[in-house]
């Protein structure tokens, strides 16, 4: 009688584990961030002409670029935003018609990159800096075309 009882609440987990890996939603939303983002508090600590690029590795982490560019060199901190909107109209079909669910997919997105740039003097003594967004080009979009 225990085997039995078991033996029916493992097949249950079972079931209930590999369900979700079977089944998806007919609206899908997925948002991809790498790196964090900075924003302007958190370099706030930087004074163009005395922050040293020391201090500025040690508060921001090291850059994920590096160029020179004459007697200057610039750091670049990337920061990447993806977004992703779809809907599968075709996903209802599927349970009257097991054997054949069509996809009927409408989906778009983006992936846009903001960047952090910090620009040193031949002395590693921060010249200038800003910032470069992109991220508007990553918005959610029902319609995929452009208008």
């Amino acid at each position: 009688m225990m085997t039995q009882t078991l033996q029916a609440c493992l097949l249950a987990t079972i079931c209930l584990v590999s369900l979700p890996g079977c089944l998806r939603s007919p609206l899908i939303w997925q948002r991809v961030t790498l790196n964090q983002p900075l924003t302007a508090a958190n370099v706030s600590f930087i004074v163009d002409g005395t922050t040293g690029m020391p201090e500025v590795v040690e508060k921001l982490g090291a850059p994920d670029q590096m160029v020179r560019a004459g007697e200057a060199v610039v750091a670049q901190y990337h920061f990447y935003n993806g977004k992703y909107f779809r809907v599968d109209y075709g996903w209802g079909l599927r349970f009257l018609i097991p054997f054949y669910s069509p996809d009927l997919v409408l989906g778009g997105g983006g992936l846009a990159t903001d960047v952090f740039q910090v620009t040193y003097n031949k002395h590693w003594v921060v010249r200038d800096h800003a910032f470069a967004f992109h991220s508007h080009l990553s918005e959610f979009r029902l319609w995929p075309f452009n208008e």
